[in-house]
């Protein structure tokens, strides 16, 4: 166990790439006496971040030294790069581009902080647990989103879904995926693969989840339907102190017209189902003959219009999915 420095709250936001996580961690980034750090185990733009902790699979019986000490610095805000506080790079760096930003590299104390750690994670969803037991403090939301929405997005960018790496950790067969193996294994077009990849990586966050209280599982659909009564919910279930500062953009950030890959202004609600439009139905149906044999809970009928929290249920906003070509 690992004790958060100087009795600072902590909340970690998780997920995989394109789920949403960017909208949610900066969404949360108003609340009072935090700052935000984006992606500190981003091995593409942070030192000390490896490859190899993208399919990195620890808990609190198994450790990963490398890992250990990357992590111990994100948990307490010492990883303040131009590409971790893009987001939040403080007063003085605040109204800086380019080069000016790059001044926080050379002196980090020229990110003025706040003493409390928002950290958004795109490569630790097989760590969540050993997160838990080394930062039992910290809060974690892990986002999810329908697999079609997600990995259309990931087959825009020419992102290939790999679920035959998790089958490379014994340990991760032997606690979770055993009885998968032969089905990830023949997983071969992207959209068998893209479920498979899912489903597996969920069903071990979930399994896990049941017996940790710190962690919340939020349906990225769900905030989409009501992004202001979404996100005070939220708020209110990590702690956090809500802000009209977090209202306002909110509302700004609803809005159509900015189609740029890694935008956070969309109009919410046509992302609840726009993949409709784009994903073909028998791609449809092979992503959901290999997320089904998992019995997840999250998605009833495959349905992307959730109307609870987790997604495990649907209500009164539900609508019928029926993909066209």
């Amino acid at each position: 166990m690992t004790r958060i420095p100087d009795g600072r709250k902590c909340v970690i936001v998780a997920g995989f790439p394109r789920s949403g996580t960017s909208w949610v961690a900066k969404c949360l980034s108003f609340a009072p006496g935090f700052t935000y750090y984006r992606e500190p185990d981003n091995y593409q733009h942070v030192k000390g971040a490896e490859k190899r902790f993208t399919y990195l699979y620890l808990t609190a019986d198994h450790d990963d030294p490398a890992y250990r000490r990357h992590m111990s610095r994100a948990i307490a805000g010492e990883i303040a790069t131009a590409f971790t506080m893009r987001h939040d790079p403080g007063p003085l760096l605040s109204r800086l581009r380019g080069p000016g930003r790059a001044l926080g590299e050379r002196v980090p104390a020229l990110f003025l902080r706040e003493r409390n750690v928002l950290v958004k994670l795109v490569f630790a969803n097989l760590n969540l647990a050993w997160l838990s037991a080394t930062f039992p403090e910290a809060r974690q939301v892990f986002v999810v989103r329908h697999p079609c929405g997600q990995f259309e997005s990931w087959q825009r960018l020419g992102w290939e879904p790999r679920p035959e790496r998790l089958l490379e950790n014994p340990r991760l067969l032997a606690d979770h995926l055993g009885p998968y193996a032969d089905l990830i294994r023949s997983a071969k077009s992207f959209w068998e693969r893209a479920g498979a990849l899912w489903a597996a990586t969920l069903h071990v966050v979930h399994r896990q989840t049941q017996n940790d209280s710190r962690r919340l599982i939020m349906a990225y659909e769900w905030l989409c339907h009501d992004p202001l009564a979404g996100y005070r919910e939220l708020y209110g279930r990590l702690e956090m102190e809500w802000t009209s500062k977090a209202a306002g953009f909110i509302r700004e950030s609803n809005r159509g017209g900015d189609e740029r890959t890694y935008s956070i202004s969309r109009r919410t609600a046509e992302q609840i189902d726009k993949w409709i439009r784009t994903v073909r139905p028998e791609d449809v149906e092979a992503c959901r003959a290999f997320v089904t044999p998992f019995q997840l809970p999250y998605y009833p009928d495959f349905n992307p219009a959730v109307g609870t929290f987790s997604g495990q249920e649907t209500a009164d906003i539900r609508r019928s999915v029926q993909p066209t070509g």
